[in-house]
């Protein structure tokens, strides 16, 4: 949840300085921090240190941070959110995790870049198969072949794969190879550094 990276972001105990990062939680992203892994307790405790200033955002409420807004979008699966950013009459459509069987409303629809979850991949290069059949995963991850299907039917102008398992044991050579054989979706995979120009 990006806690190690606030604390290291804005606490320096060497010069003894803190900065405030502004953290904005979907509201019911903020009820499973109630619940789960102590999650709030360790923000609220940011908050007392002075390096964290929470907001709750509700559904379908945009809020504006400088010249972009952003809205949040119930995943399937609970808890999770997608988000959707505008700016400069541009769209960016964030899908980042757990996309199984996530079915994007209209407004998510079309946006100029969508960023989502690699997925595992049926085979490996040899053709060897890398998730038994029968596999937990199968049923609560999406496949890279369900991450198509999904970016076919949101049909940005560009999609970005993230989320890149080693399991899929494949090198940034073969993610190459595959953005040729699967031009037609308009499909890169990141890395790290990766930055797109609107």
């Amino acid at each position: 949840m990006g806690r190690r990276v606030l604390e290291q972001l804005d606490l320096n105990l060497r010069e003894r300085t803190k900065t405030i990062t502004d953290v904005w939680l979907p509201s019911w992203i903020r009820e499973d921090f109630r619940k789960m892994l102590g999650l709030e307790d360790h923000f609220q405790f940011f908050e007392k240190m002075g390096i964290v200033r929470i907001h709750e955002f509700g559904e379908d409420e945009a809020i504006k941070l400088g010249n972009t807004t952003v809205k949040a979008f119930r995943m399937t699966q609970p808890g999770l959110a997608s988000y959707l950013f505008h700016w400069n009459g541009k769209r960016v459509v964030l899908a980042l995790d757990e996309i199984k069987e996530w079915n994007p409303g209209s407004e998510l629809l079309e946006p100029d870049v969508l960023v989502l979850e690699t997925g595992w991949f049926e085979k490996d290069k040899q053709g060897k198969q890398i998730i038994p059949v029968g596999h937990w995963i199968r049923k609560s991850e999406a496949s890279f072949d369900e991450t198509l299907e999904l970016v076919q039917k949101v049909n940005p102008r560009l999609a970005i794969a993230t989320h890149i398992e080693e399991l899929n044991g494949r090198s940034y050579a073969d993610y190459l190879e595959l953005e040729k054989r699967f031009r037609k979706y308009r499909l890169r995979f990141a890395y790290d550094g990766f930055r797109v120009s609107l």
